[in-house]
């Protein structure tokens, strides 16, 4: 961001400060502090650790007398321990690279031990391969010590929802995308059914992870969270929503196949850069007000009626030919430079797993969340 946006950032960086020596000399309550935390959340974020650390601790409710085990052999022995190990030690991109090699490593264990610790309070709960990447986030931010309750608060509202025995809770969230995207751009919404995507499997790490696994901009990834976490567990659907409503021209301008827009829709979050992410966040807020997720099961019974007219209508009357929509669109250039060999090499994995993941998706209603979400293993 230029000037201007540093501009914009030191000026909230003061407001937060004030606010918080407001607070720790009892000039203002604890509700007043949280409801404008709250909106600074949703609407410019916490811009810096420093702040974020203290807004997070105070918005997240925890409880003083969670006890967690130490206990070495109850850890090592719990059935998602070794999975938990394989997939933390995979996690070295994730780090800034002012980190260390032994900094990454004692962070490393640190992470494994905490995800067992609330896996084992938690018995009900089931890891799922992308639950190490939200919770090295919160670990990079708040620190060994702060990280465990607010962890296992935001997992109990927010991600336990992912780690039930099967990933039927998730499909269902899931089935929310294209009812929502055919509110804010139809067209869309029908190309891609009839482009065979409206299973929106591309959106899968996008939701569970809370994009950290797609991204690899750190501010991003915070920025992302300050929003989820005083928002609806289900803000990651809407915030995707409005990221195929801004580019819908672009997806308009794509072959029409399952091949070419699970391609593009699965890179397309790493393609955004900062200002416009702030936009897709600002239309995803206005998006739940208008939408929320109480109403959401009626769009999902519009969306089906629509999908049957598309079944029985012809393409042809439908579909733009993808020569006219290049020369008649006036396309959101996609900013941030990317190496051409390996995107090609990405999306060749990411096609050849989103088209296994269908296949069991269209299998079974029940399937083990565990053996599904694996599959994301390919994706590193």
């Amino acid at each position: 961001m230029g000037t201007k946006g540093d501009e914009s950032n030191q000026l909230i960086l003061g407001q937060l400060k004030i606010l918080f020596e407001r607070f720790h000399k009892k000039q203002i309550k604890k509700t007043e502090l949280e409801k404008k935390l709250i909106s600074y959340a949703k609407k410019t974020g916490f811009i810096n650790n420093t702040y974020r650390k203290q807004a997070w601790e105070l918005l997240i409710s925890t409880s003083d007398d969670e006890e967690y085990t130490r206990d070495q052999q109850q850890l090592k022995s719990h059935q998602y321990y070794e999975q938990t190990k394989l997939d933390v030690i995979r996690t070295l991109k994730r780090f800034p690279p002012n980190y260390s090699e032994a900094e990454r490593s004692g962070l490393q264990d640190e992470l494994i031990v905490i995800i067992t610790q609330i896996l084992v309070k938690h018995r009900e709960l089931h890891y799922y391969q992308g639950y190490h990447d939200i919770c090295l986030t919160f670990l990079l931010v708040l620190g060994n010590e702060l990280c465990v309750p607010i962890l296992d608060s935001i997992t109990m509202s927010h991600l336990k929802y992912f780690m039930e025995p099967t990933m039927e809770k998730t499909r269902d969230s899931l089935n929310y995308l294209m009812p929502l995207i055919n509110c804010v751009h139809s067209k869309c919404a029908e190309y891609m059914e009839r482009g065979g995507v409206g299973h929106v499997i591309f959106a899968l790490p996008w939701f569970i992870t809370w994009y950290s696994h797609v991204l690899d901009e750190l501010d991003v990834i915070l920025r992302l969270y300050d929003l989820f976490i005083v928002s609806d567990y289900l803000m990651p659907i809407y915030v995707a929503a409005e990221i195929v409503n801004y580019y819908g021209d672009e997806i308009l301008s794509q072959d029409c196949d399952m091949a070419t827009l699970h391609q593009y829709l699965s890179c397309l979050p790493t393609e955004i850069d900062t200002e416009i992410w702030e936009t897709i966040i600002e239309r995803a807020s206005h998006l739940i007000n208008r939408h929320p997720p109480e109403t959401l099961e009626s769009l999902v019974s519009e969306w089906k009626i629509k999908c049957k007219h598309i079944e029985k209508s012809s393409p042809q009357s439908y579909l733009p030919q993808r020569a006219n929509q290049l020369k008649t669109n006036s396309a959101k250039n996609l900013t941030r430079p990317s190496n051409v060999i390996s995107r090609v090499m990405f999306w060749s994995v990411a096609f050849a797993v989103g088209g296994l993941a269908i296949y069991l998706y269209n299998q079974s209603s029940a399937i083990d969340l565990n053996t599904f979400l694996n599959l994301g293993d390919i994706y590193r």
